[in-house]
């Protein structure tokens, strides 16, 4: 069991009481979040009391100095994965043992985003801590790392394949972690759903072996109704000036000479400017999601999900119609990556370049 010692960085040496256990736990969530978020240099002590409705007065009585709170806050996550850690070490074969340490580590996440259980870090920034901690913190995290590098290896391999089982342990340690900053871009019924995605990623990879790509396309403008198709347009014109000049500088003027437009024509779909950003993020995150679920509805594997997807987007966004590609073989695509390239973009006709200039480049249209 990976504990915490028994004097945390900081504490004063007086039995602490129960109000007190709980505001330094209060203050340990939020600095994790922050460290995190910006850094252990980018986060200020003074921005974490702040956050937890202290000055830096009083937040001294907990953690005297910045570093104090940091290698706490370490301290307390390598103790925190400790626990699951050891749980999975304890689940059985090598697979078995990789599956329940991602499925502890995906209930803990589901647990910090409910409340119910303490924020914790990544370890990417522990190097920055003084020798003083250091002695503290790195002792438990090799801990840790050997623990993991037990769950993912067998007894044999640890004896002849040590870097592989290394790298391996690295690996997994920080493709779990890191999730702190993508993981939260998803609602908590989808975590059963991501961590089915993540371990078949990270037993399959993300194309099997002889898999073919299939494109896929959602419905392209002339293919939509004359009134949705005007919309779409309207929408479009919004967004491109939304994304090139700011909410403040794409005035509706502007949006409706774009289009050749009267102001008229564009209160006649809406009220107001806020409401046309409402409709272009809508429309926005609606081309996603529909690229997204035409992908998990056609496909079975995550990398042709994946280039379905963004094949999807690309044909429904830009809609090219010819494409300009290299096909000089050496340097760049060949004749044959660029006819799959076209059919990724899904043009019918393309302009061959790079091709002919000097002898390495054999490839001819």
């Amino acid at each position: 069991m990976i504990e915490l010692p028994e004097d945390s960085p900081g504490e004063t040496a007086r039995t602490p009481s129960e109000r007190f256990l709980h505001k330094r736990a209060q203050i340990l969530d939020t600095a994790s979040r922050k460290f995190n978020t910006l850094g252990v240099s980018g986060a200020t002590l003074e921005d974490i009391a702040r956050d937890v409705g202290m000055n830096l007065t009083s937040i001294r009585h907990y953690f005297r100095r910045k570093d104090d709170l940091v290698a706490a806050a370490f301290l307390r996550s390598i103790a925190v994965h400790g626990e699951r850690f050891e749980l999975a070490l304890r689940a059985g074969d090598r697979e078995t043992r990789v599956r329940a340490l991602v499925k502890e580590y995906f209930n803990l996440r589901r647990e910090i985003r409910e409340g119910a259980g303490p924020e914790v870090m990544v370890f990417g920034d522990m190097r920055s801590l003084s020798d003083e901690h250091a002695l503290q913190v790195w002792p438990r995290y090799v801990a840790l790392f050997e623990i993991a590098r037990r769950i993912v290896s067998e007894p044999d391999e640890m004896r002849d394949d040590r870097q592989r089982v290394n790298a391996r342990a690295h690996f997994l340690m920080s493709q779990l972690l890191r999730s702190v900053f993508w993981l939260p871009a998803y609602p908590l019924e989808s975590f059963e759903w991501v961590e089915d995605k993540f371990v078949d990623i990270l037993f399959n990879g993300l194309e099997r072996s002889g898999g073919r790509f299939a494109a896929s396309s959602l419905t392209r403008m002339e293919d939509a109704s004359p009134q949705a198709s005007s919309w779409e347009t309207f929408l479009v014109a919004a967004t491109t000036l939304i994304n090139e000049q700011g909410y403040r500088g794409a005035s509706v003027d502007a949006i409706a000479r774009k289009l050749n437009r009267t102001k008229g024509s564009f209160y006649h779909h809406m009220e107001g400017k806020g409401d046309l950003l409402a409709a272009c993020f809508n429309r926005s995150i609606g081309l996603l999601k529909e690229a997204q679920r035409e992908a998990l509805a056609t496909q079975t594997v995550g990398l042709s999900q994946a280039y379905a997807a963004t094949t999807a987007l690309l044909r429904r966004i830009y809609e090219p119609d010819v494409a300009i590609l290299p096909i000089g073989g050496h340097y760049t695509m060949d004749p044959r990556e660029a006819a799959l390239a076209l059919e990724f973009l899904g043009t019918k006709r393309c302009v061959p370049c790079h091709y002919g200039t000097f002898p390495p480049l054999k490839g001819t249209p």
